[in-house]
């Protein structure tokens, strides 16, 4: 192949290709006069380019030109991170036979309908990427031409100036975050730092030492109302831009429910919450100018004071988010633009306090929301990853991710069947449709729910005590629907054991949709055999003088292949699963704290067995079985 001009960048660009030809025992070599077919990349200001694209037009940044004929491949970019994503395009049009890469006659004109597009992913309410994690998503947000990726942060970044905070074993220090931020940069990946700078600092404030920050007592929000406020800010905003090499600085001051109730409390009743909200902002961008960095917010508290939108400055990037599925958009969009501001549309993954994510509520709310951002004028896409209660993992998410990476590169909106049908071979370079199969089934199961009256498979259901008021409630909403879940869920369970997902690229993410399908078999399981458990010790109470049912009755509920034993032995195959997938992707850290909920779920049902013995035992001594409260096994109506 042949490269004009021959430059380490685009070198790398084409070493992305390699991987794919490894796989066919492909060798790439170099040379000034390639054999036929041969490979020509570069860039379309270079000579040798320009004299083969013809009357192409590669204006717009990032664009590129892919034309693939029987006499070779033709490769032009319009700058280095459009060789890159043309370089991306061509790994996925590869099929590797008989030992070449073969690929499709082709003419490509390509370019990004959305100047920035990027995800957010939080390492502050409880799992950490490990930094090897990090660069496999750096690696796949680019492949999948995404441009930017910001880390949400809270607490967990080691600032000088205030020690304490930052919790020990996250693995966020700064020298891996530079490492982070080179490696992104190789990739076409903007690493760009977000640290809340008014409210979600509960992991800080709580502690004595920053206290006298906080607007209500060991709360969540910064108060104004403290000078020290201020310069922990500045310092800190010093330190990440010494780290991180963007040209962006997220300051988030989202969800700041607190501001006014506390320290403030005076000042807002004078001037209004909205106003010291305003000038709290206001004063951060005046402190930071000398950052020269432009600086992200997050747009939901402006949104709700309207009269201050006007007030906002104009050099504020507004991160508008919005994650329930809408037919329109244009009222987080449009204010923001037409005070002169520059918008992201931010999405969510829908992943959190879920067992599995929502994909559904997901991609109707990414497809609408980034299409109204690109119809109005949006500069960029934020996709958003949450981990609210501490226990979801990143890897599940990937099938939506790649859809907003679509959604922001091209025009209009993403043709989900097309894209369910893409999706094996692009991102796994599977045939067929096994995986995006197992996803839509796995996502089925929060529709279920859903119609019987429950919002989803969520993390609350799946611990619920299901033998309190609250838990029965769920039971009974639930139970005729837990069959076809437990259905859905297997039958996910036997497709990935197909032979031929066991070549997939990326397959460690099979191994999260596994455990997933396992979680969703376990609540199926727990409202079926605790519904089953309650039904038959009532039954057992209306025959008490028969000894030999009791017996039974109570062995089928507690003992050789019992039911509380299933759900017992369950939960702790679960957790072992649990705990490899979670170190597969995250630093240690965190995780002591999700499972001792398995440990507990454990313990719940060893205390039940151990009950179940007890009313045996008293049974043989008195003849009489107790009530079901007593025994454990009532379900309150």
């Amino acid at each position: 192949m042949r490269l004009a001009p021959d430059t380490p960048e685009g070198r790398f660009a084409i070493s992305t290709l390699e991987a794919e030809c490894a796989m066919a025992k492909v060798a790439i070599r170099y040379a000034g006069q390639a054999a036929k077919p041969e490979l020509l990349a570069g860039l379309a200001s270079h000579p040798q380019i320009r004299s083969r694209v013809g009357q192409a037009r590669l204006d717009k940044a990032e664009s590129y030109l892919l034309r693939i004929t029987p006499e070779g491949i033709v490769l032009a970019g319009a700058d280095p991170a459009g060789l890159y994503y043309g370089v991306q395009t061509l790994r996925q049009l590869a099929r590797a036979s008989g030992g070449r890469l073969r690929f499709p006659l082709a003419r490509i004109e390509d370019a990004p309908a959305l100047r920035y597009r990027g995800l957010s992913i939080d390492i502050s309410r409880g799992p950490v990427l490990t930094e090897a994690q990090l660069q496999e998503v750096v690696r796949t947000l680019g492949e999948f031409k995404m441009n930017m990726l910001t880390l949400y942060m809270e607490h967990v970044f080691p600032y000088r100036h205030s020690p304490l905070a930052a919790p020990k074993g996250t693995g966020v220090t700064p020298d891996m975050l530079r490492r982070l931020s080179q490696y992104a940069a190789r990739h076409h990946v903007d690493l760009v730092p977000q640290q809340q700078m008014f409210g979600h600092l509960h992991n800080m404030l709580r502690l004595e030492l920053y206290a006298d920050m906080a607007e209500t007592p060991h709360g969540q929000v910064l108060t104004p109302a403290e000078e020290r406020v201020y310069e922990w800010i500045e310092k800190a905003a010093q330190e990440l831009v010494s780290v991180f090499g963007s040209p962006f600085l997220h300051i988030g001051c989202d969800e700041t429910f607190e501001l006014g109730t506390g320290r403030s409390r005076e000042l807002a009743a004078r001037v209004g919450t909205g106003e010291v909200y305003l000038r709290h902002v206001e004063r951060i961008v005046r402190m930071l100018a000398p950052l020269n960095r432009r600086l992200m917010f997050w747009g939901d508290i402006a949104l709700s004071h309207p009269e201050l939108l006007p007030k906002l400055p104009k050099n504020l990037v507004a991160m508008t988010w919005d994650y329930d599925p809408k037919p329109d958009y244009t009222p987080e969009i449009l204010p923001f633009l037409k005070n002169g501001m520059e918008v992201f549309v931010c999405p969510g993954l829908n992943n959190w306090h879920r067992i599995f994510p929502g994909y559904a509520e997901a991609l109707a709310n990414i497809n609408a929301f980034v299409r109204d951002g690109k119809k109005l004028g949006a500069a960029g896409m934020l996709n958003t990853h949450w981990v609210d209660g501490g226990e979801g993992l990143f890897s599940p998410n990937w099938y939506s991710i790649v859809f907003s990476a679509a959604a922001a590169w091209q025009q209009g909106e993403v043709d989900q069947e097309k894209f369910a049908r893409a999706y094996d071979r692009a991102f796994h370079r599977l045939e067929g449709n096994a995986v995006s199969g197992i996803v839509a089934r796995l996502a089925r199961a929060h529709r279920l729910l859903e119609q019987a009256g429950l919002r989803y498979a969520s993390e609350h259901l799946f611990w619920m005590d299901p033998f309190s008021k609250a838990g029965a409630h769920s039971v009974r909403l639930a139970l005729p629907v837990a069959r076809e879940i437990r259905l859905l869920a297997e039958q996910s369970l036997v497709d990935l054991e197909q032979p031929a997902l066991r070549s997939a690229v990326r397959g460690e993410t099979l191994q999260s949709l596994e455990l997933a399908a396992r979680r969703l078999n376990y609540l199926g399981m727990k409202i079926q055999f605790s519904r089953h458990m309650a039904d038959r010790y009532r039954t057992l109470l209306d025959s008490q003088g028969d000894t030999r049912a009791v017996r039974q009755g109570l062995r089928r509920i507690s003992g050789a292949n019992g039911l509380v034993e299933d759900l017992r032995e369950a939960i702790l195959e679960l957790r072992a699963l649990y705990r490899s997938a979670w170190l597969r992707e995250n630093q240690p850290y965190w995780l002591d704290n999700v499972l001792i909920r398995y440990d507990a779920e454990a313990l719940y049902w060893q205390q039940k067995a151990n009950l179940v013995g007890r009313v045996w035992q008293e049974y043989q001594l008195n003849g009489r079985l107790p009530p079901a409260a007593a025994a454990g096994l009532e379900m309150p109506e």
